[in-house]
């Protein structure tokens, strides 16, 4: 969640759970102006997302979620942050690595 809330500024994820063991994402911006949502089934491979606005937020969400995964899931101590006057980078294993921003 980290690494993914790095990357895609201001998107919040809200989780509705049934009694069930289903439950349904929902993934809204800051903004209050874009949103996707996908309900989780036991068992399913395939999920339809129905999203809205002028964000992608899903397709934010699933990029920042493999590029975390594509560098080996990284726990928190693989991140850093440098901090200028002017502005804030956070980066994985070194300054040379800079995190990259979505959306």
């Amino acid at each position: 969640m980290f690494a993914v809330g790095v990357q895609v500024p201001g998107v919040f994820p809200l989780v509705e759970r049934y009694a069930d063991g289903t439950y349904t994402l929902w993934l809204h911006d800051t903004a209050i102006t874009s949103w996707a949502t996908v309900d989780w089934e036991p068992g399913r491979h395939d999920y339809e997302v129905v999203q809205s606005g002028p964000r992608s937020l899903w397709n934010e969400v699933e990029a920042a979620w493999r590029w975390w995964c594509r560098h080996d899931r990284p726990g928190f101590d693989r991140f850093g942050l440098t901090v200028t006057p002017s502005s804030h980078t956070v980066w994985l294993d070194g300054p040379e690595n800079p995190v990259p921003l979505r959306g």
